[in-house]
């Protein structure tokens, strides 16, 4: 490890930041890690004068892009639910593990991520979780984002639940919007594209963040949508506001495929003659070449004029001509209305046409797409009809299911094209995808892992952002179950894999003795273990070596709710409770385990009513939730096939009764409810 020359002050500040969880100035940064001095020169950008906004909070590239803190650089994904031609395959996280050992692309799998967006493109970044790497960092070609950007009294929220509104106004959102665009810069193809979906009322803050983040030279222009119909009620006192903007940014030499639109009634009506081939006119022939003239003569297109000063002329047929090139002034296409088929009932859901234009134009069959605010899925479900792989990440569990269940569905939907006839459906089932968390996790599903060490081992490592042993610490120290180093640290993760331990071994004072006896005397400073909680008897300990050198033992131990060396800063962030906030923009941190939920629900004449609803999950006080009170959601499925939870309707325990009643109609006979509680926890399939 490189030796980092610190002066007694320099040491001071860093103490005084880990006490206080604050940040490490930037010249302190780089000495630390002198890697950043070169990617990051400060007097570089000074040089290109980019206008920068600069308010409180602002955090320097080089501490996101290198996560100064080790508990915050992403978690790693867990494999929930695989689907195959719309179909459950039953594969696990064994399965796809193996498969992305291969490393062929024919084992890709489309991603639908569960979980905060700004952990995933962190594990993306890190490019260490065996499911992705080396498959996405650096090799995504089209990423569309479209956060949340409402303002206050646009949207409401009632008691603890702070509604998007309340953090627009401030600089958080620019924050926290700045840093997923400062890891998707690192994630995007040299020639990606990444496309910026927002509105008039944070616009121009963005415009300044991007450029400062992207460079100015890499803004290639903003796309106005006009999204409503100027047909609306106008007021006397503003101008009507009719449109949505998209900032495009390429990454490198990104050349656009131009699109086109169909020619006006007016242009067509030139077409007045007609032949075998289809309309046509006389039009003015261009500069051809003799080869080009010599083949338009053959087929009878050229009539020369009996004036030999007059020039030729061409047959231009209308069925030739690709249309009108479209520019970056959208008025053609419509917003989703409740009676499009597409429609999911999702608030903000997108076109697919709008998606259809994006993707078309910056990418090609075969590249990833991604969208990170994923909420209804347009952006996947057109990138699959077009022949693109993708990723989507969301949040809400809410999302997640209307997500699944589109792609399940997608066979049904509208094709797209432009030569689709107007009720022709898509007619193919989904391509492989899977369903992954990120940051929330099922305890028994890692234990499972313990079948391929080296699954169990990259996986525990991950989930405490801890690099796999490239230094050789294990020989270094003669200890096998050394996998791993954090900060130049040994880490052992606990060999959970061999029966033995899990039944008749614990960790104890004479298991880390053993320990240092086998090192020979050369361990000293910390040294971690990786290791589920049961296993150990005790916690983070320090013993002495034959040196007289302290040894200290760090106990990583899983599962527990909250990482303790974090405590004070971790976020469980809420799952919506409405309608009205199911697009918050969500900032966790850390990772937790889930919680068992318990659900009963039975029929009335209103509709359904829930009589029994548990959840473990705490409150801010440390309470135990009383009755609905830990509820987010209720998802139903009003046909369900006793195999695919396939969600048909949502709802928030803002509409539910105190009572639990909740009023309902169009219930069939098979219906399967799923709850979902604030932390995101999920109960079983509850069939009603």
């Amino acid at each position: 490890m490189v030796k980092t020359d610190l002066t007694y002050e320099e040491k001071k500040l860093i103490i005084e930041a880990l006490n206080n969880n604050t940040e490490l100035p930037p010249e302190l940064m780089i000495k630390l890690f002198p890697g950043l001095a070169e990617k990051f020169d400060v007097a570089k950008l000074d040089r290109a004068k980019i206008v920068t906004l600069e308010y409180a909070g602002k955090r320097s590239e080089a501490a996101i892009l290198n996560q100064a803190s080790p508990t915050d650089a992403g978690s790693p994904l867990q494999v929930e639910r695989c689907f195959k031609g719309g179909s459950l395959t039953g594969e696990t996280q064994l399965d796809l593990f193996k498969k992305a050992k291969d490393g062929t692309e024919d084992n890709w799998q489309n991603l639908i991520v569960q979980g905060d967006n700004l952990q995933f493109l962190k594990t993306c970044c890190r490019n260490a979780d065996p499911l992705i790497k080396d498959r996405v960092k650096g090799k995504v070609k089209l990423i569309y984002i479209d956060p949340p950007f409402a303002t206050r009294g646009d949207l409401k929220g009632s008691g603890d639940e702070k509604s998007y509104s309340d953090k627009v106004d401030s600089t958080e959102f620019i924050e926290n919007l700045r840093e997923r665009l400062i890891l998707i810069r690192e994630i995007i193809t040299k020639d990606g594209c990444l496309y910026v979906h927002l509105d008039w009322r944070t616009i121009h803050y963005v415009k300044v963040m991007l450029d400062e983040v992207f460079g100015k030279s890499d803004f290639m222009c903003n796309i106005i949508w006009k999204r409503i119909s100027s047909g609306r009620k106008a007021t006397s006192y503003k101008w009507l506001a009719v449109d949505d903007i998209i900032l495009v940014y390429t990454n490198g030499n990104h050349k656009i495929t131009p699109q086109y639109q169909d020619y006006s009634e007016e242009y067509k009506k030139r077409f007045t003659l007609s032949d075998e081939r289809g309309p046509y006119f006389w039009d003015n022939i261009g500069s051809y070449s003799e080869e080009r003239l010599k083949k338009l003569e053959a087929e009878d297109r050229i009539k020369y004029p009996k004036n030999p000063n007059a020039k030729p002329r061409m047959k231009n047929y209308l069925f030739e001509g690709k249309g009108v090139i479209i520019d970056n002034i959208w008025t053609d296409i419509s917003p989703v209305n409740s009676q499009a088929k597409e429609d999911t009932n999702y608030p903000t859901q997108k076109p697919e046409t709008l998606l259809e234009r994006i993707i078309l134009a910056s990418s090609n069959p075969g590249d990833i797409v991604m969208d990170i605010f994923a909420g209804s899925g347009t952006t996947a479900a057109v990138a699959e009809k077009l022949g693109r792989r993708w990723i989507v990440c969301d949040f809400g569990k809410h999302a997640i299911y209307t997500m699944q269940k589109r792609m399940l569905r997608i066979r049904e939907s509208k094709a797209l094209g432009k030569n689709v006839k107007k009720n022709q459906k898509y007619g193919k089932p989904p391509k492989p995808f899977c369903v992954v968390s990120t940051g929330a996790y099922d305890f028994s599903r890692i234990m499972k892992l313990r079948e391929n060490r080296d699954a169990y081992v990259d996986f525990v490592l991950g989930l405490f952002q801890s690099s796999r042993d490239e230094k050789d610490l294990s020989g270094k120290y003669r200890l096998a179950n050394i996998f791993g180093e954090k900060d130049g640290d040994p880490v052992e993760v606990y060999p959970v894999w061999n029966g033995e331990y899990l039944k008749n071994i614990r960790i104890d004072e004479k298991y880390l003795k053993g320990i240092i006896l086998q090192s020979r005397g050369k361990l000293k400073g910390n040294y971690y273990i990786i290791t589920p909680e049961t296993c150990t008897l005790v916690g983070d300990t320090t013993m002495k070596n034959s040196a007289g050198n302290d040894v200290h033992f760090k106990m990583l131990k899983f599962p527990y709710k909250i990482l303790e060396d974090v405590s004070r800063n971790f976020q469980i962030q809420q799952q919506p409770s409405s309608q009205e906030n199911v697009n918050n923009l969500i900032n966790s941190t850390g990772f937790y385990f889930n919680d068992n939920v318990e659900i009963e629900v039975e029929r009335t004449k209103q509709g359904l009513k829930i009589t029994r609803f548990e959840t473990k999950i705490l409150d801010k006080q440390g309470e135990r939730l009383k009755e609905l009170d830990g509820l987010a959601m209720l998802l139903v499925d009003v046909d369900y096939d006793g195999e695919i939870f396939d969600i048909d309707r949502t709802v928030f325990a803002k509409d539910i009764g105190d009572d639990g009643v909740i009023k309902m109609t169009g219930l069939t006979e098979s219906i399967a409810v799923i709850a979902i509680d604030k932390h995101g926890n999920e109960s079983k399939v509850f069939i009603v």
